[in-house]
């Protein structure tokens, strides 16, 4: 029976399980048209993906989460949110309803629970010295300040988000 438990313990901790996804927005719109910022966390690795978006409707953000992350990584058991429109409306839920994942949600006065607020914070300060260089493309490089997060070495775990994902 001790077997069992280890090997539940075990599947919990694989990229994707528990993921957590934010919004960011007050960005300058790009000549791309994106003005917003999809941040997704995954809660083992701490491997962190952005999406520039022109809009947050509930349908792209969902169709961006199984494209390129669940297609990508696996089915989450878990998404951690907040409250925003985008991840309450009804095409969302049925969606994630649909693919038996579950939803937590932030306490509204303790949103740093979120892991992507954290990334979010780094994420701002880096965007706002970029965009005073040229505000209009930082959609165009903002995988390349994910690399920078992707390959610093984690504090609590020690390692890189990207060798935990890939070796």
């Amino acid at each position: 029976a001790n077997v069992n438990a280890n090997e539940d313990a075990l599947s919990d901790r694989t990229m994707a399980h528990h993921i957590s996804i934010d919004i960011m927005e007050q960005f300058s719109i790009t000549k791309r048209q994106k003005q917003f910022l999809l941040v997704i966390v995954d809660y083992f690795t701490r491997l962190v993906e952005l999406f520039p978006l022109q809009t947050t409707m509930a349908d792209i953000i969902a169709n961006v989460n199984i494209d390129e992350v669940f297609c990508r990584y696996g089915m989450p058991t878990f998404i951690l949110s907040n409250n925003g429109p985008e991840c309450i409306a009804d095409l969302f839920t049925e969606t994630r309803k649909a693919l038996c994942i579950r939803r937590k949600l932030t306490a509204a006065y303790h949103a740093q629970t979120n892991m992507t607020e954290r990334v979010n914070r780094t994420l701002k300060l880096q965007i706002r010295i970029y965009a005073q260089q040229n505000h209009q493309l930082w959609d165009e490089e903002i995988q390349k300040l994910a690399l920078t997060i992707r390959t610093s070495v984690n504090e609590t775990i020690r390692e890189t988000h990207v060798f935990l994902n890939f070796g």
